[in-house]
This record gives C-alpha cells, structure tokens and sequence, in this order.
C-alpha cells in the first residue's frame, strides 16, 4: 500500500489503515521523545499525544513535504511546547559534579555488570543532551542522531538553514567540551567509568537493578567500541539503542482517536 492510499483510507476511517499508519511511524516518535525527555515514560504520553494529533490533522497534510518530515514537524512542535520537566533544570556545573563524586566510586562486579553499565551510559550521556537547552538539543537531535540534512531539518524547525547548522555547531561544542574533560567513554584519560558509576547512580536513587530504564527497552547498537578509538561525539550518541515503542501505546492511541475522531480536510 503506497502511502497515499494509506492517508486516504486513514481519512475514510478504515481502524486498518490507521493500525498501520501509527506503526508506520510511532518508532521514530518515541526515539526522539526519549532523547529530548530522558524519561521513557515522558516519552511514552509525549508519543501518545503526537501521534493522535498526526491521525487528527491528516486532512490537512498536503504533500508539500515527505509524510515523516511533516509528523517530525509536529512532533517537534509539541515537544518545545511541554512544560519543562525537573531534570531539565540539570546544567553542566552539577553533571561534572556528580561524575567526580561517582568516580571515588568502586568498579561494580556483579553478574550484571555489563547490562547495569549500559543503563548508566545511556542515561549519562543522554543527561548530557538535556543540559543542552531546549533548542540546541533538538537541532542535535535531529543533524547528528537522526541525520537529517540541514534542509529538512530547517523545515521541521521553521528555521533557515544557517540557522540550524549555527545550533547544531554550538551544540556539538558544547557537548564535546563536557565530555572532552569529564566522560571516560569518549576520554580515556578521564577518571569516570560506567562501572563506578553503577553504585552512585543506584545510591542516589538515580537507578533500580531491576527496574531498567534504557538497556532492556530496544535493539541494542554495536557502535561503543568504536567510542574511544574515534573519540567522537556522534558515535557515542548513535550508540543508543533503537527503542522499541511499547506495545501499550497502539492501544491507547486508537482509543483517543476512537474518542475524539479524525478531522477531515
């Protein structure tokens, strides 16, 4: 099914159609709802309320642009308008904070050694992103993770193209700066490892054994052992798992559309 036929009998009402259209695209949503929130759970009602707003403006889609740059479009709308969330307010003075303190730190040796470091790499290096504001975060959301070109990004963001690669450089600096003196992924000669920072980030409350946040929840990437020897940003930031959206989620979209309806165009 071409994608016009599927927008058609999406409008038409076909529960089908629309099934296969928010699979079509709530991967994507939700991987960049959790990179711009941290919190998959944020994430999750962020997706929800994406996605029935896609399914709800489909009358007004007009083919100017591809069909996920325009549901990028409104995703990212709505994620720079959401109240801000408390672990927003993080800066980078307190994150270098917490990884000397996490650094005095033991090297965990439990069986689940492996899995609990991935969970702190995921959830450290993603805290970086959020000390990035909002808008910068977004522009490295979308250049380096999504690898969208600077065009289209410029569109999704209603911003020139100069604009954008202007965010996208400053951000890219201002990451690096950070990790360059304090992340012992992307440095070696930084005193901070995953493995330390297992035990401070359980102490602190930051992280369950147990009750994963990132390392069980998607396809897990083969680029960190690439990290140190490119010492690059963008490799350690692509090492993300692709997160699989939950199941739940499908389920709770068709309920909102089966409540609140498809605006027709």
């Amino acid at each position: 099914m071409d994608t016009a036929d599927l927008l058609q009998r999406c409008l038409d009402g076909d529960p089908t159609a629309i099934e296969a259209l928010i699979l079509k695209l709530q991967g994507r949503v939700y991987n960049l709802a959790v990179r711009f929130l941290w919190d998959p759970l944020d994430a999750e009602d962020a997706t929800q309320e994406i996605l029935l707003r896609v399914v709800q403006q489909l009358g007004t889609f007009r083919g100017d642009s591809a069909l996920e740059t325009w549901v990028h479009r409104i995703a990212v709308n709505h994620l720079l308008n959401l109240k801000r969330r408390t672990v927003e307010s993080l800066t980078y003075e307190e994150g270098s904070e917490h990884l000397a303190r996490a650094s005095q730190y033991p090297e965990y040796d439990g069986l689940d050694r492996n899995l609990l470091a991935e969970e702190v790499k995921i959830s450290c290096t993603t805290s970086m992103l959020i000390c990035l504001s909002r808008h910068l975060r977004i522009a490295y959301i979308l250049g380096v993770i999504f690898e969208l070109d600077s065009q289209e990004a410029a569109y999704i963001l209603g911003i020139s193209p100069v604009t954008f690669r202007k965010r996208l450089s400053l951000a890219r600096t201002q990451l690096r700066a950070f990790m360059e003196t304090h992340c012992g992924l992307y440095n070696p000669e930084n005193p901070c490892r995953c493995t330390k920072k297992i035990g401070y980030d359980v102490e602190i409350g930051r992280m369950t054994p147990g009750q994963l946040r990132f390392a069980d929840r998607g396809q897990a990437s083969t680029l960190l052992d690439q990290v140190e020897r490119l010492r690059d940003d963008i490799t350690l930031m692509r090492s993300h798992p692709d997160y699989h959206a939950p199941e739940r989620l499908l389920q709770a979209i068709k309920r909102l559309i089966d409540q609140r309806g498809i605006d027709q165009p």
